[in-house]
């Protein structure tokens, strides 16, 4: 089970939202798929990485957590509606990339570094299992738990972005710089959409 909340969790946060995402799928259109794709894994590295640190987390407070349940999943579909809204509003620009000159690791290193910055979203991953109830129902059980959700989010994270970026590669003479701040938006509709079905859902057992 904590296998496939790890696939949903790293899913969730392979949506290609924000400059980031937008950044691979350009990357994807102009230099190739290969790229595109490498420099995603960047990203899925750092969701495993602050998955796994999330998981810690709700280890040590999943009594608070299972005491307010109802609470926390109302105040994390609120931050997912924010984080909706505030990426559906974002006026977003597509980095000319025309004229980089990277390799295969430079590409990965380079979002992987980026993303590491980004502290805001071990928040999210926490909102994220608070929601799929990680390691509160018996998940924290096993050595090889953490092992199985980070070989989840692996899973969910690489398998989309291998579509996404095949699909782009595949269909780039049809696809223009705004249909991918127009993909951006969408995501983060969806997003959005999620927040207030964990509100909606917060007081259902």
């Amino acid at each position: 089970m904590i296998f496939f909340k790890g696939v949903a969790t790293g899913l969730f946060l392979s949506l290609p939202f924000g400059p980031i995402g937008i950044y691979c799928m350009e990357k994807t259109l102009v230099k190739g798929e290969k790229e595109g794709y490498i420099s995603a894994l960047g990203m899925v590295t750092v969701d495993i990485i602050y998955g796994l640190l999330a998981y810690l987390f709700i280890n040590q407070i999943g009594h608070l957590i299972l005491q307010y349940q109802s609470f926390v999943k109302v105040l994390v579909g609120c931050f997912l509606i924010l984080i909706g809204y505030k990426k559906i509003k974002a006026n977003i620009e597509i980095k000319d990339i025309s004229h980089e000159n990277k390799s295969l690791l430079q590409d990965y290193l380079g979002t992987l570094v980026i993303c590491l910055f980004n502290i805001s979203g071990i928040l999210a991953i926490a909102g994220i299992y608070a929601t799929l109830n990680v390691g509160l129902t018996g998940d924290h059980a096993g050595f090889f738990t953490p092992f199985k959700l980070a070989s989840g989010i692996l899973t969910g994270g690489a398998s989309l972005w291998f579509l996404t970026t095949f699909i782009l590669y595949n269909f780039k003479k049809k696809i223009t710089n705004l249909m991918l701040i127009k993909i951006s938006k969408l995501a983060g509709f969806f997003i959005l959409i999620f927040g207030i079905f964990a509100i909606i859902f917060a007081f259902y057992k």
